[in-house]
């Protein structure tokens, strides 16, 4: 056998020096040999505080992902909590904003019903259908100006009677005459 120099023997941390002599060398190998055999009870304590080691291992790895877990779903519920307002606020201003289109156009349905109801067109409309039909505009000496005690204006008359005619129109209308009358004695 050759020299081991510093050799360190199984199971333990524990340093020995071959030295050169074969007896003695033989001594410190049979007696390692002898003293340091691992029985069945040390291996079975090493198995335990191993399978100990393993178990704490898991334990703090499944803690740590419970833990993540966690967070995560923390942090989910407080951005649904932070999205779930401005969700519902675009969601109302897309309905208000489509009620305001239908306000629209119903707004112009009523007033093209109450243009059909009442008889009353667009000007323009009605001088293209006079020149279609052959009248002319009039010239510089055909226009004749009457004027007015009042401001000009039209009255729509939204309640009729059984004959068509609405007693507050009436009565306006009345009224008007009166004035008229009074102030143009001529």
């Amino acid at each position: 056998m050759g020299t081991i120099d510093n050799a360190v023997l199984k199971g333990t941390g524990t340093y020995y020096t071959v030295v050169e002599d074969p007896t003695a060398q033989e001594a410190v190998l049979n007696l390692s040999d002898h003293h340091f055999e691992v029985t069945d009870e040390d291996a079975r304590r090493d198995q335990e505080l191993a399978k100990k080691r393993i178990r704490k291992a898991s334990r703090h790895r499944f803690f740590e992902a419970v833990v993540c877990i966690g967070l995560i779903l923390l942090v989910g519920c407080f951005v649904f909590l932070l999205i779930f307002p401005q969700m519902e606020l675009s969601e109302m201003a897309r309905d208000n904003s489509d009620l305001k289109d239908e306000i629209s156009v119903l707004r112009k349905n009523i007033l093209d019903s109450e243009e059909n109801v009442n008889g009353i067109t667009d000007m323009d409309t009605v001088r293209a259908q006079a020149l279609a039909l052959g009248m002319q505009d009039p010239n510089a000496n055909q226009v004749v100006t009457i004027p007015m005690p009042n401001g000009d204006k039209v009255t729509t008359v939204v309640i009729y009677d059984e004959y068509g005619i609405s007693e507050e129109a009436y009565d306006r209308a009345v009224t008007n005459l009166e004035d008229y009358y009074i102030g143009n004695p001529d």
